[in-house]
């Protein structure tokens, strides 16, 4: 990703700045550490020699031996009393230290929650917890919009085209202008945004573009003096053979408005947008089969219960009890499911087609 930015280079002198200053206290916090090391060595040396001289004066006195001053113990106790006051100097700068760590945590924090590739990140975050939250298809488009307009520097407002197979449609906008100049490009049959629906990144730095003389300049006319447009896969709808995708299409006020960030941002936006997308239809594809396996279901069960009733009533089979049926739906212009609910609700035949005879299982009749 390009760095070149004055805010980037301020960022990246600050974070070298802050790693210099976590090294130099890592390395002061070593030292303290070897010199603590060393100042309990000597207070334990010290203390065996305490002992030592504290046996020998009690065997003096024991021996009735006059026990001289000692001075070397005095000079020990003074020894341990200076490394202590050392040790606690030690404490004091390690605890300023992790004050000034902490700080330097913090501020790197802020940098990062500000930078756009963390932006993106909680973006990509909060789509995710979304996703099945969403009323519908079209909303996580919209939101995938948004998303755009949040994430990308220079895009002041988005859009989400759809190809289908009756044309190209505007399934989400931030902003009416973005929505006119869809629909300019959708007239001139030309545009980045169309051009995107097979192309992962189409950049109009400025209008007119020499590479769509029909739209020319067309999008100033709403605002609109640059756009980015980015492949979204797998976002159409339509499953068929003539579903071809769609496009994110990301619109500046100012021509020239995407810097090569923010077109790299963008292509991972979409990436992961595509990949959003397609879980939202497949979800909502699960959704419908699962409401038209239930409603099969049903209508095979009440179909059932409405051919028991005609075979108990008129002693027929239930393949002639599904003609009768059949028939009556024919006649009355009702679907077969709604006829044999108004029967097992009514108990009332639908219509006066006389069943089939049965084969006579006796003599037959002269």
């Amino acid at each position: 990703m390009a760095t070149g930015s004055g805010e980037e280079e301020r960022r990246w002198a600050a974070d070298k700045r802050e790693f210099v200053a976590d090294r130099q206290a890592e390395i002061a916090d070593e030292r303290d550490a070897l010199a603590d090391t060393r100042d309990h060595t000597a207070d334990s040396r010290e203390a065996d020699l305490d002992d030592r001289e504290r046996q020998l004066d009690d065997r003096a006195a024991e021996s009735g031996v006059p026990v001289e001053g000692a001075p070397a113990a005095a000079r020990r106790v003074e020894n341990r009393a200076g490394r202590a006051q050392s040790r606690q100097e030690r404490d004091d700068a390690g605890a300023g230290r992790d004050v000034a760590a902490a700080d330097r945590d913090d501020a790197t924090r802020r940098r990062q929650a500000g930078a756009p590739p963390t932006l993106l990140a909680r973006a990509f975050a909060d789509i995710a917890e979304q996703l099945h939250q969403a009323d519908n298809y079209d909303d996580v488009l919209l939101r995938i919009a948004e998303t755009a307009v949040s994430t990308v520097t220079g895009c002041q407002m988005a859009s989400v085209t759809l190809a289908e197979r009756s044309g190209y449609r505007t399934a989400a906008s931030t902003d009416w202008a973005a929505s006119a100049v869809d629909q300019a490009q959708y007239q001139a049959r030309e545009g980045p945004c169309l051009d995107a629906v097979s192309t992962p990144m189409v950049y109009a730095q400025s209008f007119p573009d020499q590479r769509w003389p029909a739209l020319a300049s067309r999008p100033t006319d709403s605002g609109v003096q640059s756009a980015l447009s980015y492949r979204l896969a797998g976002t159409s709808r339509d499953d068929t053979a003539g579903s071809v995708g769609g496009s994110l299409n990301s619109y500046g006020i100012t021509a020239y408005a995407f810097d090569d960030a923010a077109q790299e941002i963008g292509l991972i936006l979409a990436a992961h947008a595509s990949v959003a997308a397609r879980a939202v239809h497949e979800r909502d594809a699960l959704q419908d089969l699962g409401r038209n396996l239930q409603e099969a279901l049903l209508t095979r069960d009440v179909i059932g219960q409405a051919k028991g009733i005609l075979m108990e009533r008129l002693k027929i089979t239930p393949e002639d009890a599904f003609d009768v049926l059949r028939r009556a739906s024919q006649d009355l212009n009702v679907k077969l499911r709604d006829l044999a609910s108004r029967l097992t609700e009514t108990g009332e035949v639908p219509s006066d087609n006389t069943p089939p005879r049965q084969p006579s299982s006796g003599v037959a009749r002269p």
